[in-house]
């Protein structure tokens, strides 16, 4: 079984290009434009494998939490929690998961040593506003491991990346059910706590 972070490894390593792109793509295209500038400045201030925690925070807000639908999975998470809680509790917990996601992502990212990103061409597999795309993450010495992102179509048309699939394991789904039993044990405000703390 794939371990957490390595989970989120993997996200990283796809979620990469910045996607603000003048005409609108398909999830496919989206995803395969991999690398280019996230990975770009990442050479550039770790290179050496020196870069710190805060400056590989700044790039992966910049070029990664774009593609992250945050709002949508951050009401994933709160599954049967999100009735009754206030408008100021729901923006505090957004920013907490925004925030867990950057650190996340930004500890993940010095990992990485250059495995192989693969898609499938033309496997859009679109149901209305949500689409998987199927990928493979290939490394020297490793067994292949087959992802299947699911991506989700905001009203401006653009998509963005909402969960990951590997080895028929949700991380959404996972992540949910540890932050709703948690909110359950402690309370919305404590987890919200948490999450900014990490």
């Amino acid at each position: 079984m794939i371990s957490l972070g390595r989970y989120l490894l993997l996200i990283a390593l796809v979620f990469s290009a910045s996607l603000f792109a003048q005409t609108q793509q398909s999830p496919n295209q989206l995803l395969t434009q991999v690398g280019d500038q996230l990975f770009s400045e990442i050479g550039k201030i770790n290179s050496q494998g020196t870069a710190s925690k805060s400056d590989m925070a700044h790039i992966v807000d910049q070029y990664l939490m774009p593609n992250i639908d945050v709002k949508f999975v951050s009401y994933k998470l709160l599954g049967k929690h999100i009735k009754g809680i206030d408008r100021q509790q729901a923006t505090a917990f957004i920013s907490a998961v925004e925030h867990y996601l950057t650190t996340t992502y930004a500890s993940a990212l010095m990992k990485y040593t250059g495995q192989e990103i693969k898609f499938e061409e033309s496997n859009d597999a679109a149901e209305g506003e949500f689409a998987t795309v199927k990928t493979q993450i290939i490394a020297d010495n490793a067994p292949t491991i087959d992802l299947h992102f699911k991506l989700r179509q905001g009203k401006d048309g653009s998509w963005k990346v909402y969960d990951i699939v590997a080895e028929g394991i949700s991380l959404l789904s996972a992540k949910q059910k540890e932050v709703i039993q948690r909110i359950s044990e402690v309370g919305l405000d404590q987890v919200t706590a948490e999450l900014n703390s990490k």
